[in-house]
């Protein structure tokens, strides 16, 4: 999937260009793992985790992890094109870049300029309602068409949930936060009718404040967490198109498709890997693993998404 290069970006593009790789001598040297947060964060912590556990599937290589926050997390992707095409820079992100992409004008990256190679995890939308207000997604549909629902959240969860409202042929009103904490106090304090939240913060919430009305993800949630949160239907489950809000992985589209393979084969050993998928259960995001043909359809499919659904936040 490799998409046309933005003016900009030919002449580095260009330079980025290498002799033809083989499998046998990528897994040397250092493999520098570039994300668009800075250091501390979510994405960061499990960045730092995988790195530390996966080298043994890289043939020797060293894992490097490096953080390039700044620009709605465009500057990382920026950073990641402007290197080498060797394969030895990956860019490991959330749809957060994506969202700012989609949101400007005159963008400096097209979000398909990446070469997805898979995911390593995933993090749904489940909007949490309290239970006399909302029992059911029919209700709950039902008084959207009545009256306004406020429905707070990041961007990106406020996204999953418009996505799955509007095929519903209803609408709210959409307040975002700067942090799901925030939107959550809000919830519980009464000030918004519904919380976007992930699946890790519902847990939190259910089933002492609320229960989890839908998981507008496109991504089922993990068995326990399913069960921990009283199974709530996924959008499909209504004919609806779901939005899953992936932790993504990419190299630049101009490195050569051997190298690329190679990569994804190993990242795939790493991430089904049982001792690392404990590993990252024990921190509380279990690996939604995705092999590169899926994690690339799913990708584009969740960027057209993504374009379409922004409107309606605005």
């Amino acid at each position: 999937m490799t998409a046309p290069k933005l003016l900009g970006l030919a002449a580095a593009a260009a330079m980025a260009m290498t002799a033809p790789a083989t499998a046998s001598d990528y897994s040397s040297g250092t493999i520098n793992w570039v994300i668009p947060f800075g250091a501390g964060g979510g994405s960061d912590r499990l960045a730092r985790l995988f790195a530390a556990e996966a080298e043994r599937h890289f043939g020797g290589a060293r894992l490097n992890v490096e953080n390039h926050p700044g620009a709605g997390s465009v500057t990382g992707w920026l950073h990641v094109l402007n290197q080498p095409a060797d394969g030895y820079t990956v860019f490991n992100a959330t749809p957060t870049p994506i969202i700012t992409l989609l949101s400007e004008e005159g963008a400096p990256v097209d979000p398909g300029q990446i070469e997805i190679l898979g995911y390593l995890g995933a993090f749904a939308s489940v909007l949490v309602v309290r239970e006399d207000e909302f029992p059911d997604w029919d209700s709950f549909v039902a008084a959207l068409k009545e009256r306004p629902i406020t429905i707070g959240g990041t961007n990106a969860l406020l996204i999953g949930a418009a996505n799955v409202i509007d095929q519903a042929g209803a609408s709210a009103i959409y307040v975002p936060y700067g942090s799901t904490g925030e939107s959550v106090t809000d919830f519980l304090g009464g000030h918004i009718d519904v919380a976007a939240v992930t699946e890790s913060t519902a847990m939190t919430i259910v089933p002492e404040s609320g229960i989890a009305l839908i998981n507008t993800s496109s991504i089922p949630l993990p068995d326990s967490v399913a069960e921990a949160l009283g199974n709530p239907p996924m959008a499909r489950d209504f004919g609806f198109t779901g939005l899953a809000f992936p932790r993504w992985v990419g190299m630049h589209p101009d490195t050569p498709e051997e190298r690329m393979a190679a990569f994804a084969e190993m990242f795939a050993a790493a991430a089904t890997d049982p001792v690392i998928v404990e590993a990252f259960e024990a921190a509380g995001e279990p690996i939604i693993f995705l092999d590169r043909a899926s994690a690339a359809a799913d990708y584009e499919a969740m960027v057209e998404t993504m374009r379409n659904a922004i409107p309606l936040l605005q």
